[in-house]
Order: C-alpha cells, then sequence, then structure tokens
C-alpha cells in the first residue's frame, strides 16, 4: 500500500494521529494545534498524553476532561502498550479520532512497533493512522526523523512533515532554514513516497508566554499572566498571528485531510 491511499482503503472517518520526532521538535505544540482545530470545528477528537516526562498535551487538555485520556501512570514498555489500547478503546468507544504523542525521543514507539505492527493494529481498531514526524533544521534533527520514516513499522501510511522554523538559530524572514532539507535525496524520496510537508511558523514569543504561565490558546483568549497581570497585546497579536499561519499552511500543503 502506497502513503495516501488509506483513507480510500478505511470504512472509518476516525484518525489517529501518531507524533513522532526528537523532543525538542515542537511535538507537543503541533499536537496541541491539530487537536485544538479538531475541537473548534465540532469533530470529536481526544487527546491522549503519554509523554510522563513533560506533560505539555496534559496542560492544555484536561486528561480529566471531556476531549482528555487519562496519562500512563510511567514510560515503561508494558504500561504504555496498556494505555495505549485503553486509550484506543475509549476513542472506540466515545466515536472519536485520537492524537497520540508518547513524547520525544521515540523510545516506546519504536519499541511498540518491534513488538505490533503499529499502522495494521490503528486500522484493525477502526482508525486510519497518520503518523506525524516533527524536525528542526538541524541536520540530526532531520537525521532522526527519516530514520524513524525509512523504518518498516512507520513507513507506509498517510504522513506528514512538520518543519519546525522555531528550532532556527536565526529568525530570518529572507532565509528558508530547510533549504538544505528540501535539496536532500532523502528527503524527496519521502516526498516521493507521498509525504507532505508543512512549514511550522517559529513563535518568537513563545519565551514571555511560558514566563507568563500560558499557553498559545491561553494567550489568544486573553487570559491574565500566572501572577494576574494582562499579557502584553503585542504577544496576544503574535500568537493569533503563528496559529493562523500554521493552520494556513497545514491547509495548503493537503495535510487536513489526513487530520481529525
Amino acid at each position: 500500500m502506497s502513503a495516501g491511499n488509506s483513507k480510500a482503503e478505511s470504512t472509518t472517518s476516525y484518525r489517529a494521529v501518531w507524533r513522532l520526532g526528537r523532543g525538542r521538535g515542537g511535538g507537543s505544540l503541533g499536537c496541541a494545534v491539530i487537536a485544538h482545530n479538531a475541537i473548534e470545528a465540532g469533530r470529536p477528537t481526544l487527546v491522549a498524553d503519554g509523554d510522563v516526562n513533560n506533560p505539555t498535551l496534559s496542560r492544555i487538555f484536561d486528561p480529566n476532561g471531556k476531549n482528555g485520556i487519562e496519562r500512563p501512570l510511567d514510560a515503561e514498555l508494558e504500561t504504555s502498550k496498556t494505555w495505549l489500547a485503553a486509550s484506543l478503546a475509549t476513542a472506540i468507544s466515545r466515536q472519536a479520532s485520537i492524537i497520540i504523542d508518547m513524547g520525544g525521543g521515540d523510545r516506546v514507539s519504536e519499541e511498540l512497533a518491534n513488538e505490533v505492527p503499529l499502522a495494521d493494529f490503528l486500522k484493525g481498531n477502526g482508525f486510519i493512522p497518520t503518523f506525524m514526524y516533527f524536525t528542526g533544521p538541524e541536520r540530526d534533527d532531520f537525521d532522526h526523523a527519516y530514520r524513524i520514516w525509512s523504518s518498516s513499522a512507520f513507513r507506509d501510511v498517510d504522513s506528514i512533515l512538520i518543519m519546525n522554523e522555531g528550532l532556527s538559530r536565526t529568525h530570518s524572514k529572507t532565509k528558508d532554514p530547510f533549504e538544505w532539507v528540501r535539496e536532500d535525496n532523502r528527503f524527496r524520496e519521502m516526498r516521493q513516497s507521498g509525504v507532505l510537508p508543512v512549514k511550522m511558523p517559529a513563535l518568537t514569543c513563545m519565551k514571555y508566554l511560558e514566563e507568563g504561565g500560558l499557553t498559545v490558546f491561553d494567550a489568544i483568549a486573553g487570559k491574565p499572566t500566572s501572577n494576574g497581570k494582562p499579557l502584553n497585546p503585542l504577544w496576544k497579536f503574535m500568537a493569533e498571528k503563528w496559529l493562523q499561519e500554521f493552520t494556513a499552511a497545514l491547509k495548503a500543503s493537503g495535510a487536513t485531510k489526513w487530520l481529525p
């Protein structure tokens, strides 16, 4: 089966989006945007945060709330397997898509893949799988993403490559930090196999939001900082613009057809 054909072969409209890539690649933030957009559009979507070390998604989507999934107790393989099975069972019972974030580094994902054909497992449980890779412009970042993609466990399903400009050492509007990636034969191989590249713009005010104890969505909603002071309106404007640009990039690439 070639990438991009799974939807036509499936009888369900539910998606299981699996985040892959290094922990610093912006994966949790990207997953949060995808979940946010789906939920705002009224599409039933659950967020399964399996990252026990950095529960970013759980801070945005309450695990005990309407769109949440209870988090695993630890990062051991057996715990992760039972947590994943329970999370999928919950999504099936609620007739909802699910976004799965096992955390950066992909150790658990790769260990699971060695024991279970993940794509077959997801499709067998009634979901169309989407593997979503996150990379920065550093060579080690892309090397890691390509290595995971090229393994037999992850390759032949709908796949999206999120290229996070926020990890660039400079934020020049005139220079593409991923220019070398686009010229790399491995990138061409991924594109020829149907992987869709998507630019994630840099959110340069992120550190100010974090200092104020806010998420991007808190800033856009106009919430005060953790000390009760209003957020600087410039940071709010920048967060709004960033969300608009990233959402537009997802649509322009065609990636939204593979998302909840």
